[in-house]
């Protein structure tokens, strides 16, 4: 009897360590490709060679394919299987794709992520909705996208500008007014 009583004090103990990370593989597969990611991007934006930037193009298709397997396996991850660690991960894999299809397959579920607070904030998601829109030529959502032309600040088309205010308020993110004077103070543009 002694026996059971501790089993069942530990047993609420025991499930609750064994289900704070159900796929630790995972998660450790997951943050070694974006940090392989992070260096490609990294790479991408640097003087490299033309032969090591097709590598870096090959590995990140090569990621695009390998999450979009786990995806459809099981599903977009989560804080439970891999942590919020493990949920970024995927997020900046899915951002760093050059697969738009992919991104566009992937938007409804990252947003779905963000709405159950799996770790991805809400100024990620607008900044990825925005320019998935805009590379499918559609007008932005969130107005997060801006140009220098010119030595002035350009925003892209959104979509609707009068009730911007609102959605990135969802978002938890400034004003588009706040935005716009913010971006400018940061590229130091006066008008």
């Amino acid at each position: 009897m002694r026996y059971i009583l501790v089993l069942l004090t530990l047993l609420p103990t025991l499930s609750f360590t064994a289900s704070a990370q159900t796929k630790p593989v995972l998660q450790k597969q997951l943050l070694n490709m974006a940090q392989q990611s992070q260096q490609i991007q990294a790479m991408q934006n640097s003087d490299a060679t033309a032969i090591l930037k097709n590598m870096a193009a090959d590995i990140t298709q090569l990621h695009t394919q390998t999450l979009h397997e786990i995806v459809q396996l099981q599903g977009w991850v989560t804080k439970a299987q891999v942590t919020e660690e493990g949920v970024k991960a995927a997020f900046t894999l899915v951002s760093h794709s050059k697969n738009l299809r992919f991104q566009q397959d992937m938007l409804p579920l990252i947003i779905q992520s963000y709405i159950d607070k799996q770790g991805i904030d809400g100024e990620a998601v607008a900044i990825f909705t925005d320019q998935v829109s805009i590379a499918q030529g559609k007008n932005q959502v969130f107005g997060t996208q801006a140009d220098l032309i010119d030595g002035k600040l350009v925003f892209f088309q959104i979509e609707n500008e009068d009730s911007v205010d609102q959605l990135r308020a969802q978002m938890e993110l400034p004003t588009l007014a706040e935005y716009k004077k913010a971006l400018k103070v940061f590229y130091g543009v006066e008008k």
